[in-house]
């Protein structure tokens, strides 16, 4: 069949189909080639991340090691010379033996050196290196000088001594580095130094080594459009290369890469050193990694040797990492653009046998807006296809006959008209009246369940923990709510929660979750702990299930003896703490809008409570408010007005606050604002006992546990396992806390409420949760348990309640005991 040129001009459906198609299939493809690409960096980065420092730690640590065993030389050195002392000491030749025998290559020279003559005297000086031997090499400066690191370093650090890299000019004339050690005789009488020289040419051979993989290497193509791709996108990577370098503790670069192979040279000279780029992050910290965005956009990756405080960096060139992401996606890129001008090409073709009959459609369609509703030959022709075009020109000639009958309907209804009118009319009328019937019982209804949601909100409380609250709803249902109530008589739950959108829905789905928690009705859940509330809660009520409706929450629970609070937040504004003092605290932990995520996590965190302090739990709607002339209230906004001397915690003119702001009585979101206020505990006797870091100081503790429970006439019992608890808690940080012999190590305070013991421990050591440590599988022998642990185990097992808090630099552990 003949096509015009018509078939693709720009109107047509044909040229507007490739176009819609060509456009979306080269948007993917470009997609997909884009996330494939940075997707593969991203892996590509991580591996190689992890196999480099992998490699830069073993590394240093065979550096170390190498260290440790030359150290060995001095020592053996040192002891040779005061045992044969009487004999002279040290000789030549069993240092030329020591040195043919070492089978470390890197070890250079091997000396004694005798402190107590003068250096010009031969045998103040017995050296053999790798250049004499087997016979003796002179030293031409004197060693007794300061400036002569080797020695003074060895004689002023009374022990193994690890100099910084030299060139040793007027001795070896080598690059190096020397392990010295003092040697002193049995009344400890300095004789002098033991050390061995290492030549760094060798220790870059141990540098040398430190390559990941093989980067940049071209997929094998033997021939064909393979082959030629392959050339096309696999550019050559043969001057890139992996290059490892050593620098010591100050930066100075003491092995770094040759430019051309990459592998590790000496970079010491006699007048000066090198440093290598980004340096100042190197030295920043003991391990990590880099990227230098410079010329040379490398990756930098480094680890610190425990011995000589080196470090060891590995650099590898950031396109040779990602070379294999950019390859693919280039190849990917290149593919799909040859399969989508095929693609493009049978869309042509296809095309063309539907647009010709789709125009001689609009043909007959101007015909049929004529009032030309007759059969002809274009719908005839075309209605012999078996495709959608040929039912389509069947269904134009059903339309023409049926338009025909419709039209002759229609002048025999207009006769009719005025009679149906009258009869809609009345239906009309009988429908709006039952309409107006059934709005009103069902506004009754609202009007009954509004007054049982506000029913269901807890009475004010007043006491030792006093509340008040504000609850103003948007409709006469809104989906806010909340509750508290004390969960026995340490322990004190407060949330409150925010349910999407308005109406019934959202109420009764506010009302069902706090009527659980008030309850304490979910199953298998603590309710004492905080996270496990808003994870249950998460598990009980998926939005799927309750027609897409989730809802953010904040629960908390007040300990009343360690005037603690701990709280999780699923995506609701953060609660706001306000000391007596105003200082406010912004209480907030991670955690996603309960209900929409099966795998959301929650995290609970704890702070202390001082006296007189106000906690205000509200939800967004309290501060979502539009202001004339001014920006919508912010968080912040609304914390500044709670803690402000204008409100003084009054809950009410806070409200009074935000209709004057917003210029209007009524809100657009529900309004929920509640404050509680913690009282001062009554006064109860404690005892106190300040124990210093030596282990005698545990007896003290054990008489001073004896003279509290005679006091307190509490049991032997109890008076064991108050030894178990503190003793260990002692001892642990007497042993490990990091403080020093004979100062003040650990502070431990006894406090007893009716049958409720607060114990507070508390030091000054290095940061440490005991708390977060992995618990002790008690299923297994003692052989097959790891070291340590045992003694936390006893801790929580013997007492009721635990929590840890860092404050005022002082690790803080507060435990709770019924007796």
């Amino acid at each position: 069949m003949a096509l015009s040129l018509r078939s693709f001009t720009a109107r047509s459906i044909g040229w507007r189909f490739a176009l819609a198609i060509g456009t979306g299939a080269a948007a993917i493809l470009i997609s997909l080639a884009l996330a494939n690409y940075f997707t593969s960096r991203e892996i590509l980065l991580e591996h190689t991340s992890s196999d480099a420092l992998e490699k830069v730690h073993d590394g240093i640590h065979t550096m170390d090691n190498l260290v440790d065993r030359m150290a060995m030389l001095p020592m053996a050195i040192g002891a040779n010379q005061i045992a044969n002392e009487k004999e002279g000491g040290v000789t030549v030749p069993w240092l030329a033996s020591l040195l043919e025998h070492c089978k470390i290559q890197a070890v250079f020279g091997l000396y004694m050196i005798l402190d107590d003559q003068d250096w010009r005297n031969p045998d103040s000086f017995r050296w053999v290196n790798r250049k004499s031997w087997p016979g003796a090499t002179r030293l031409n400066y004197d060693f007794h000088d300061p400036a002569h690191d080797w020695y003074r370093g060895a004689r002023e650090k009374k022990g193994v001594y690890v100099t910084q890299p030299y060139f040793a000019e007027g001795g070896s004339e080598i690059e190096m580095i020397s392990i010295t050690q003092p040697v002193y005789k049995d009344d400890g009488h300095f004789i002098g130094v033991a050390g061995v020289d290492v030549s760094l040419e060798e220790l870059s051979k141990i540098i040398g080594t430190i390559r990941i993989r093989e980067f940049g290497k071209p997929r094998e193509a033997t021939s064909g459009v393979r082959a030629l791709l392959s050339k096309v996108i696999h550019g050559t990577a043969s001057d890139l290369h992996e290059s490892a370098s050593l620098i010591t503790s100050d930066g100075t670069l003491i092995l770094g890469p040759d430019s051309v192979s990459g592998k590790p040279i000496p970079r010491l000279s006699k007048a000066e050193s090198s440093t290598l780029p980004g340096v100042k992050e190197i030295l920043a910290s003991d391990s990590g990694s880099f990227r230098i965005r410079d010329g040379s956009d490398q990756v930098l990756y480094w680890a610190k040797g425990d011995k000589t405080g080196w470090k060891l960096v590995l650099g590898i060139p950031y396109r040779l990492i990602v070379a294999q992401a950019r390859d693919l996606a280039i190849e990917s890129i290149l593919i799909g653009g040859i399969g989508l001008i095929l693609l493009l090409s049978v869309i042509l073709i296809v095309a063309r046998r539907v647009s010709e009959p789709i125009h001689e459609l609009q043909v007959v369609a101007s015909h049929f807006e004529k009032g030309a509703y007759h059969e002809n030959d274009i719908l005839e022709r075309i209605g012999k296809r078996p495709d959608e075009l040929g039912r389509f020109a069947k269904s134009f000639s059903a339309m023409a006959q049926e338009i025909q009958l419709r039209e002759a309907r229609l002048l025999e209804t207009n006769s009719t008209l005025d009679q149906t009118v009258k009869n809609r009319t009345m239906d009309l009328t009988r429908t709006m009246k039952d309409l107006e019937q059934s709005n009103a019982a069902m506004a009754a209804e609202i009007a009954e369940a509004a007054a049982y949601s506000r029913a269901m909100l807890p009475p004010k409380l007043k006491g030792l923990v006093a509340a008040d609250w504000i609850f103003e709803t948007s409709s006469q249902l809104g989906g806010d709510s909340f509750g508290y109530h004390w969960l026995d008589d340490d322990h004190f739950a407060l949330y409150l929660l925010d349910v999407c959108g308005h109406g019934v829905g959202a109420a009764l789905l506010s009302v069902s979750v706090v009527n659980l928690l008030r309850t304490t009705s979910l199953t298998e859940t603590d309710f004492l702990d905080p996270s496990a509330v808003l994870s249950s809660l998460n598990t009980t009520f998926p939005m799927e299930r309750h027609n897409d409706m989730y809802f953010t929450a904040w629960y908390g629970v007040y300990t009343r003896s360690a005037r603690t609070l701990s709280f999780a937040c699923g995506g609701h504004p953060p609660a706001v703490l306000v000391s007596a003092e105003g200082e406010t605290a912004i209480l907030r932990t991670s955690g996603m809008i309960v209900g929409a995520f099966p795998s959301a996590v929650y995290e609970t965190s704890t702070v202390p409570v001082p006296d007189g302090a106000r906690l205000y739990l509200f939800s967004d709607g309290a501060y979502e408010i539009d202001r004339p002339a001014q920006p919508m209230m912010s968080y912040d906004d609304f914390v500044a007005l709670l803690a402000g001397k204008q409100s003084g915690g009054a809950i009410d003119s806070v409200l009074a606050e935000l209709r004057r702001q917003q210029g209007s009585d009524s809100f657009v979101d529900d309004v929920s604002l509640v404050a509680f206020e913690f009282g001062a505990l009554p006064s109860r006797k404690s005892a106190r006992l300040t124990l210093w870091a030596t282990m005698a100081e545990l007896d003290r503790l054990q008489g001073f546990l004896q003279d509290y429970c005679k006091e307190e006439h509490l049991s032997d019992e109890i008076l064991f396992h108050l030894n178990v608890i503190l003793e260990e808690l002692a001892t642990n940080v007497i042993k490990y806390g990091g403080g020093k012999d004979e100062e003040e190590c650990c502070v431990i305070e006894l406090s007893r409420n009716g049958l409720l013991l607060t114990i507070r421990f508390s030091d000054s050591g290095i940061p440490f949760n005991p708390l977060a440590q992995d618990e002790v599988d008690t299923n297994k022998t003692i052989l097959e348990r790891p070291i340590g642990g045992l003694g936390i185990h006893f801790v929580k097992s013997l007492t009721d309640s635990q929590v840890y808090l860092r404050e005022n630099d002082r690790n803080v552990l507060i435990l709770t005991k019924r007796i």
